[in-house]
């Protein structure tokens, strides 16, 4: 009975053993017998008279004690399940609401899934890159002449659907907001506050959105930028931006949104600080002409320019070739700021190692359904998770980053700034695949610093804060600390020629 009474109390069951306990301080130990426990009251920390920095799991400023380092904390890409805000989700069952036979919603969805993954996989590969090449020997060589294709690589063969890409229509606005739409705002969402966290300084004012699509991109710039104001929205289809204005009238948006239909560049205007093109690259279908689209927007981004597309290897391609494509046109004055902690080409699409239909660098999500897309996909799971490949390019020079071999395997590295910490993350490997978390041992896939892809282990033996970090660590996480034990290299880096530029 006493046991149960000490839980509810202010201290905590930790601070209790059986009949008695004591409470240890760095000024005194009190013990209390049976009728000090009776007269004891729940205010128990206002009687017993204990600094708040004495109880344990406290540090003397009062807050929680952490175990793990503050550079592993500013390298943490997770932000927990997005939740679409409650005005918009009504703003979106309203607009469904409003369609004249709501079960059409359902079906112009499933064509919009099936377009999306008729569109994931890579085309037949040909050999226009030096890595295509590479990869084309191996397989020839690995093949024996009379090996032939089971009936049943057959069959799947047959099966596959032809890439096809839909025209956003009425019926296909109403689709793609009722079922496409949530899983495109938290991926966005996640971007954004990576950005946010790793450039604390950047606050934009005005933003463009190209390939605006119902407005997905400025509801969630919205949401992470308290100061952003003045936003362009650009989409070709119409029915979009119709879908975008009432959904910016729903929702009462109290922002300077202007809505149109093409890309116009005023010289007398200021460029905007943050560009943003979501899930709307793969819709070019040359690749010449996504290279200048990318081109287009760089030159219009005040800032920052982020690119996003579906974590397929589609969508990898499409934003690995635009990365290179604009570094290789403003060489010296860009720099990436995520995923990647380099500059150089990227090993997964460009090395001689690539094979990007079967590893690729993409990114999860998890997102709340709201009940319009759970009645859309007829689902009874509240939950999906959003695959998504990204990059976030910005303007200047990379910044120059502390070496990290003072971080590498010495538990009692003092703390660093605020602003050591920003320059130090631009090196810090990313894992580009959940970590395997085996016993005493940590095995991460990560790319590195050096533009290659590379297999680190992080040991028990290292020390409890790499140690410890490593075993909190997650997917699309930037690791502070290097391995002691030699690290394998998985890929090396990539190299770029003329025909893998794009210009086709």
């Amino acid at each position: 009975m006493f046991l149960r009474t000490c839980k509810r109390s202010s201290l905590g069951p930790r601070l209790f053993s059986s009949s008695a306990f004591r409470l240890e301080s760095a000024e005194k130990v009190i013990f209390l017998d049976e009728k000090a426990l009776a007269a004891l009251s729940l205010d128990a920390t206002t009687d017993l008279n204990v600094p708040l920095q004495d109880l344990p799991g406290t540090s003397s400023s009062g807050e929680a004690y952490t175990r793990g380092s503050m550079e592993a904390d500013f390298g943490r890409k997770r932000i927990g399940c997005v939740d679409l805000p409650k005005s918009l989700i009504q703003g979106i069952a309203d607009f469904v609401d409003q369609q004249p036979d709501k079960r059409l919603v359902r079906i112009d969805a499933l064509r919009l899934y099936e377009s999306l993954r008729s569109t994931a996989r890579l085309p037949p590969a040909n050999e226009s890159s030096s890595a295509q090449r590479y990869q084309n020997k191996r397989r020839n060589k690995s093949k024996s002449l009379d090996q032939q294709p089971s009936p049943a690589d057959q069959q799947q063969q047959q099966q596959q659907m032809e890439p096809h890409i839909l025209s956003y229509g009425p019926r296909e606005s109403a689709a793609y907001a009722a079922g496409v739409l949530p899983s495109t705002y938290a991926a966005i969402t996640n971007v954004l506050h990576e950005i946010k966290k790793r450039v604390p300084t950047f606050s934009p004012t005005s933003m463009l959105d190209f390939g605006t699509g119902p407005g997905t991109a400025i509801w969630a710039a919205a949401n992470v930028f308290d100061d952003l104001n003045k936003i362009t929205g650009v989409d070709l289809s119409e029915d979009m931006l119709r879908t975008a204005e009432f959904l910016q009238d729903a929702t009462h948006l109290k922002k300077d949104i202007e809505f149109k239909r093409y890309l116009a560049y005023d010289t007398r205007q200021p460029k905007p600080d943050l560009v943003v093109n979501a899930f709307t690259l793969g819709d070019i279908s040359s690749l010449a002409l996504q290279k200048s689209t990318v081109q287009q927007l760089w030159e219009q981004t005040g800032d920052t320019l982020v690119l996003i597309e579906r974590g397929t290897p589609v969508g990898f391609s499409n934003i690995a070739r635009a990365r290179q494509h604009v570094l290789d046109y403003d060489k010296g004055q860009v720099h990436v700021l995520a995923p990647c902690p380099h500059d150089k080409p990227c090993p997964l699409l460009y090395s001689l190692q690539a094979n990007p239909e079967k590893f690729w660098c993409h990114f999860s999500q998890r997102v709340q359904r709201p009940p319009f897309l759970m009645k859309t996909k007829h689902s009874k799971f509240n939950t999906e998770d959003s695959k998504y490949s990204y990059v976030v390019l910005r303007k200047g020079s990379r910044p120059s980053a502390t070496s990290m071999q003072s971080m590498t395997t010495n538990d009692d590295t003092a703390s660093s700034s605020s602003s050591a910490v920003e320059e130090q993350a631009y090196s810090w490997p990313r894992l580009i695949q959940p970590p395997m978390k085996k016993n005493k041992h940590v095995v991460m896939d990560v790319c590195a610093a050096s533009g290659t892809i590379q297999r680190m282990v992080i040991p028990k033996s290292q020390g409890k804060i790499p140690y410890r970090d490593a075993r909190k660590s997650a997917w699309g996480d930037a690791f502070p600390h290097g391995s002691k034990n030699k690290v394998v290299t998985r890929m090396n880096e990539g190299i770029v020629d003329g025909a893998e530029n794009g210009d086709q």
